[in-house]
């Protein structure tokens, strides 16, 4: 895999891979499109020294930030999500991830971004609540960057592993979901408890 992907050229698989990172997630066809494959793959390239690891990271950071950022402004000039899309997640995942901007917007934006179909669709649904741009922004663009360099690092150094890192990378989302669900829970739990007693 190495030999095969060291032999395209630096500038044009950094081109490739930011616009495939910007539709994957700014645009609602990047719901099918494969996000964290393409980060690992920029990430493999940096590690068999076709292009700088720091690049590869500053380039996939930003593509997937500005993607986020034509998401949101797609959303607040009323861009709706495709009956497709819809049909793909499902009624109910679709209604669990509006639920989930109820009052908890920041966390629910921060987290999204570690979740392939779900980085696309939660900054148009942010951009229906009254989240403002820069709160948007300060709750995604962290995220974005930890995300990207992670991936591009952990790429950088999985060299022949890279099918096994990208099931690994995949299955890591699972946790963070897990965590950020405990503690919408312990929020909703502490905030129903003040106000019984009040």
């Amino acid at each position: 895999m190495t030999e095969l992907l060291a032999g395209i050229p630096g500038p044009l698989a950094l081109i490739a891979a930011m616009a495939v990172l910007f539709a994957e997630s700014g645009l609602l066809i990047g719901v099918f499109l494969p996000g964290t494959g393409t980060v690992l793959a920029i990430g493999l390239l940096a590690g068999s020294g076709v292009v700088e690891v720091w690049l590869a990271a500053a380039c996939a950071s930003a593509a997937t930030a500005l993607g986020c950022q034509h998401s949101f402004y797609r959303g607040r000039r009323g861009g709706l999500l495709r009956r497709e899309v819809v049909k793909r997640l499902g009624e109910q995942r679709m209604a669990l991830l509006e639920s989930s901007l109820d009052g908890r917007a920041e966390v629910t934006v921060a987290v999204s971004q570690c979740f392939a179909a779900v980085r696309t669709l939660v900054p148009r649904l942010a951009a229906r609540t009254e989240m403002s741009q820069l709160r948007f922004t300060l709750c995604n663009l962290p995220v974005a960057i930890a995300w990207a360099t992670t991936l591009v690092l952990l790429g950088a150094w999985s060299g022949e592993a890279y099918d096994r890192v990208e099931t690994i990378a995949g299955l890591a989302g699972l946790p963070v979901l897990l965590l950020a669900a405990a503690v919408a829970v312990t929020i909703w739990w502490l905030r129903r408890r003040n106000r019984l007693r009040a």
